[in-house]
């Protein structure tokens, strides 16, 4: 398994390296999110495609292990991995084309079936849940669950360093699970490849940040997210234990499906934007931005220990992520202290508005 956590490290050194040169280039051509409406929590012009690093920095990791396992037959990639990544693809090219010039929904949902299509052609499908076979029903299973996952992690994308740590999170836990387990070579090799660019993406996203990732990294993360879960869950799993990747991507998911039932009862369009989402909720309620991403933090940590405790009972594995979580809840505990300092009219200018509707 070394050469997996080399994947990592491989990862994280490119995204560190190469964030800096992509948030120039979006300078430069002017690719900048300005904050023109109450929704956006930012105050100032920030570069909006910082995620290309996130792209480029899992891609060039991934070839660095085809170069090296290609002529293994063991430990080579098979033909499902070759389907995720066109299908990747498809999606980061979409979500740079929505980057630029903002793209219709129907357009984006072109891509979007375009790229479960061919991941499901080449055999990225959910065929049973437990002893369950879906037989006729494994595309539309497959494709409700990579359309949710992949636009829950969009719409989450809403605060400083939000959407990076939550997949990082996410994708170490997985990580640790499909090691445990021996899942898929390919659900762990693409899984270390997002956790190591996520975790190099951080230092730049975090609050206050530097640059967004932009539509062209959430998506690609949230359909990766989603491809990784349906590879190393394809194995025979209880129907219990598939409640593990909702749980370890539950604070994504589950907002997701609160905003569509809230727009569905205001008759509103699915995906239109709005400020209700659980961290605009979160700022209104006085928090800072930091605080609100340490609390989403802690609980997607949390959540993870419990998917984990579902299918493995490794002491190492559950005592680090009880780690994770305690120091979130020791920083989230400081930077409530350190707000207690801050004046009023300072505070308030430091929780930015978001949109009532």
């Amino acid at each position: 398994m070394a050469i997996v956590y080399s994947v990592v490290v491989i990862a994280f050194v490119c995204c560190i390296i190469l964030t800096p040169f992509v948030i120039s280039m979006c300078k430069k051509h002017g690719l900048v999110d300005i904050p023109k409406d109450s929704r956006r929590v930012h105050s100032k012009p920030m570069p909006r495609c910082g995620g290309i690093a996130i792209f480029a920095s899992s891609m060039i990791a991934l070839f660095v292990y085809y170069i090296i396992t290609k002529d293994v037959e063991s430990i080579a990639f098979n033909t499902q991995f070759y389907g995720y990544l066109i299908g990747a693809i498809l999606i980061f090219i979409m979500g740079i084309i929505d980057d630029i010039f903002t793209l219709k929904a129907r357009y984006k949902a072109i891509f979007e079936f375009a790229a479960i299509f061919i991941v499901f052609l080449f055999g990225v499908r959910i065929e049973n849940i437990g002893s369950i076979n879906l037989g006729i029903f494994s595309l539309p299973v497959t494709f409700l669950w990579i359309i949710t996952v992949l636009n829950a992690m969009n719409l989450i994308d809403g605060l400083d360093g939000l959407a990076a740590g939550l997949t990082s999170i996410s994708a170490l836990s997985l990580l640790m699970l499909f090691i445990s387990t021996s899942s898929s070579l390919e659900a762990i090799v693409i899984t270390a490849a997002i956790a190591g660019a996520g975790l190099g993406f951080l230092p730049f996203n975090f609050n206050p940040a530097k640059t967004f990732m932009g539509d062209c990294s959430s998506n690609f993360l949230g359909f990766t997210m989603a491809c990784v879960t349906i590879l190393g869950f394809s194995k025979g799993y209880t129907t219990v234990e598939y409640l593990a990747p909702v749980l370890i991507l539950g604070v994504p998911i589950f907002d997701t499906i609160f905003a569509m039932i809230r727009r569905a009862v205001k008759r509103k369009p699915l995906f239109a934007p709005d400020g209700g989402h659980i961290h605009h909720r979160l700022i209104k309620a006085g928090f800072t931005q930091r605080q609100a991403v340490l609390i989403l933090y802690t609980i997607t940590s949390t959540l993870c220990i419990i998917a984990i405790s579902l299918i493995t009972q490794d002491i190492w594995k559950l005592a680090l992520l009880i780690g994770m979580s305690t120091i979130f809840i020791v920083l989230w505990i400081i930077s409530m202290i350190k707000n207690r300092d801050i004046k009023p009219d300072s505070t308030i200018s430091n929780n930015f508005k978001v949109n009532n509707t």
